[in-house]
């Protein structure tokens, strides 16, 4: 069996597979044995699961390995988001969480996520450790013994952490604006551990939801519980056969990343979701504060930014690295490409849930749709289309390759001048007018991940071409099926 190694966002693999009981009950052994060395075992851990299969017995395994160390537990007594995780390890003051989920995975996987005592992404010196001590006690006698005994039931206790947690996300819009406006909304959690959670904070507040895909169903229907458009075909379908709606939202599988759809049937990616919730923030709640966007993530922010006078820091992929940001500076708010926003004053980490209040919010404060919005998104930045494709290759991209790749750059791509390379992570072409294509190797499979914007999808899809072009013409071959 391979080692465990740890990604940007804690551990996954498939179950029964790689992911076995036996692996994250070392998994979770090293977390408390990190928590003990770090010295925050002490102020206890919270721990949660998703809708995926056997993610409340892996849960329950996780809270024997940290009460045997002598670690209290507080563990959920029903799926949740992982958003909500991270709520209680902040309001609470514990050293940390554990969430068993794979996220936005498809439904053959499960994973470990652990939130240090600050609430958000680990850093990579924690995951490092843990990794490392993981894999010292796959096969420790220690570590069979101790999930021979059992969780010690004098440090564990079973709670619904809900109810504090909505309270907190509806004490941070004005419900009593959102009430008045008398929304309704279509919600698509995509089978995720959102279903009673989002739509929940959503009625509470006044609104009214109709939901789909809000039973469990560990298979996810055969969808992968990411909110992109090929995996909400039918959210698309029941917008067009909806009337008097406001839009409709989708989350993701452990409820941390959120997508939506206009009333129109027009897709709102994350890139405008993002954009618009700084708009709201800044022109709708006269708050001010830093900015931060991953690299792949829409030129809109900079535009918003710049037009508001706000600082703007551009990061690599992975939220962890907006997380440090967020913990040491003054970050109004911080978002990816992927459809992960974080706000001040909530959490240092994503969260679909309070990304979705805050639409809402703006919705209706301004007296508008979800297409009302992108229409004053527009007219202020313009029209932006943007895309990814993942290309699965022979081989991993080499450092010889990327360096061949970046000295053999033509001076155009599809007609236009590149104006500046960076290397911040990857390769990325500025091009005019805001466009952009982005070029970058997976580092821990052998995936070519390309990313563009431009004004409209057929110059996207242009992009994507060319980079595909530019990639081969170095040496890095693409898999064929056969």
């Amino acid at each position: 069996m391979k080692p465990i190694v740890f990604g940007t966002d804690g551990w996954r693999g498939v179950i029964a597979d790689d992911f076995t009981f036996d692996r994250v009950a070392a998994v979770c052994a090293a977390v408390g044995q990190f928590l003990q060395e770090e010295g925050t075992a002490t102020r206890g851990v919270a721990i949660g699961f998703d809708n995926r299969f056997a993610s409340p017995e892996f849960a329950a395994l996780a809270a024997t390995m940290l009460t045997r160390r002598g670690i209290r537990v507080r563990l959920a007594d029903a799926s949740l988001p992982t958003p909500v995780i991270s709520y209680v390890i902040k309001r609470d003051g514990l050293g940390g969480g554990v969430m068993i989920t794979a996220s936005h995975n498809p439904a053959a996987y499960n994973g470990v996520k652990f939130k240090p005592w600050y609430a958000g992404s680990a850093s990579p010196e924690a995951t490092k450790a843990i990794e490392a001590h993981t894999n010292a006690l796959l096969d420790a006698p220690e570590t069979a013994a101790a999930r021979a005994q059992g969780a010690d039931a004098a440090l564990l206790t079973r709670e619904d952490f809900l109810p504090g947690y909505l309270q907190h996300v509806l004490d941070f819009v004005k419900t009593d604006v959102i009430r008045k406006a008398n929304l309704r909304f279509l919600f698509d959690p995509l089978f995720g551990s959102s279903i009673g959670v989002l739509d929940r904070a959503l009625r509470e507040a006044g609104c009214t939801v109709d939901a789909i895909h809000n039973e469990w169903n560990p298979g996810f229907g055969g969808l992968h519980p990411e909110p992109i458009p090929e995996n909400l075909g039918a959210l698309f379908a029941a917008v067009k056969g909806a009337t008097g709606i406001a839009g409709a939202l989708a989350s993701d599988g452990d409820g941390d990343r959120l997508s939506a759809v206009a009333e129109d049937g027009t897709y709102v990616s994350p890139h405008h979701v993002f954009a618009l919730l700084l708009m709201h923030l800044v022109e709708d709640l006269g708050l001010r504060g830093g900015v931060v966007k991953t690299v792949s993530t829409s030129t809109m922010i900079d535009q918003l930014a710049h037009r508001y006078d706000l600082p703007l820091t551009v990061t690599p992929i992975g939220f962890k690295y907006i997380c440090e940001l967020m913990l040491k500076e003054d970050v109004l708010i911080g978002g990816e490409e992927s459809g992960g926003i974080g706000v001040r004053g909530h959490i240092p980490e994503r969260d679909a849930t309070l990304a979705a209040m805050l639409l809402v919010e703006m919705m209706a404060m301004r007296g508008t749709t979800l297409a009302g919005l992108l229409a004053q998104l527009q007219a202020v930045v313009g029209t932006h289309a943007y895309d990814r494709i993942d290309v699965l290759l022979k081989h991993p991209v080499s450092k010889e390759q990327f360096a061949a790749l970046q000295a053999s750059l033509p001076k155009t791509v599809v007609g236009e001048p590149i104006s500046e390379v960076s290397t911040r992570d990857g390769l990325k072409l500025f091009l005019a007018d805001g466009h952009w294509l982005l070029l970058r190797a997976s580092g821990t499979e052998p995936v070519l991940r390309i990313y563009a914007e431009a004004a409209d999808m057929d110059h996207v899809h242009a992009l994507l071409r060319e980079g595909r072009t530019l990639t081969a013409a170095v040496g890095i071959e693409e898999a064929h099926k056969g």
